[in-house]
């Protein structure tokens, strides 16, 4: 009885433990938003050797081509496992004008782990272990997702995964084309959610230097919205599903920080 109560315990205190580092994680991410991002800076030129033996700089991915996508990741990240095969088949398609890497920059794993990890998935972009020439470049937030133009600055910095092929494809293409001229992109993913339940249909407005537009949460309780650069949109809250109230006045600021931004709903009591 006594072994159970100590086995016991020792749960319980893993779980606080666990709950709190991914509670300071959360809060982490969400703290982005208010924060500049690397958009508009000079990328590094950095230099790594992925998983088969071949080395990869920021100039050799992006000669010949017009833009070059470093995904941030850890072997253990399930929104990195889930987003992978679906930019690999953007890359495929648009390999003759875009360069593309995925470098590991966690700590827990080493080179043997990232090379069992690309061994195991098989992706037609290399995949390397990240090193200090990478410099700004870093994260602990992944998959953390730089886009780097042709002109070797950073267009758009993401933390958190890119849900789909389809919205890689259109940040992808934005950087695309001969009449091209350097830019950033703000890429913002609008989250629904309480008590761990997505809540779709929520009707909200976000106004930008373009306009107000307004959008809704699809099934999964999230959105994506573009602008033409990183700003701190205004976004009001304007309607919410039965079952469910909007939280205080429903407006509040985005802050620049390309990622996931929270909507104000709440479950009715």
């Amino acid at each position: 009885m006594n072994t159970f109560l100590v086995i016991a315990a020792v749960l319980v205190i893993l779980y606080l433990l666990v709950r709190a580092w991914l509670k300071k994680r959360l809060e982490k991410l969400q703290d982005v938003r208010f924060t500049d991002t690397l958009g508009g800076q000079e990328a590094p030129n950095f230099e790594v050797t992925n998983t088969e033996g071949r080395t990869h700089s920021r100039d050799s991915l992006l000669q010949g081509k017009e833009v070059l996508a470093v995904v941030l990741f850890a072997t253990w990240c399930r929104p990195c496992e889930k987003e992978f095969p679906e930019m690999d088949a953007v890359y495929q398609k648009y390999a003759d004008r875009m360069g593309m890497i995925a470098v590991n920059v966690d700590k827990l794993d080493d080179e043997k782990a990232v090379r069992t990890y690309a061994e195991k998935h098989h992706f037609s972009f290399p995949v390397a272990k990240g090193n200090d020439s990478l410099g700004t470049i870093q994260t602990t937030m992944y998959p953390t997702t730089l886009i780097i133009d042709r002109t070797g600055k950073i267009g758009l910095w993401r933390v958190g995964s890119i849900p789909t092929g389809a919205a890689f494809e259109r940040i992808i293409t934005a950087f695309m084309g001969d009449a091209y001229q350097p830019r950033q992109l703000g890429y913002y993913t609008f989250m629904a959610f309480t008590s761990r339940t997505a809540v779709p249909g929520v009707e909200f407005s976000v106004t930008s230097e373009a306009g107000t537009e307004t959008f809704q949460t699809d099934a999964e309780g999230k959105c994506d919205v573009f602008t033409e650069k990183p700003e701190d949109l205004q976004v009001n809250v304007l309607r919410v599903p039965d079952g469910f109230v909007i939280d205080g006045t429903g407006e509040f600021r985005s802050g620049t920080g390309s990622t996931y931004i929270s909507l104000p709903v709440k479950k009715v009591q």
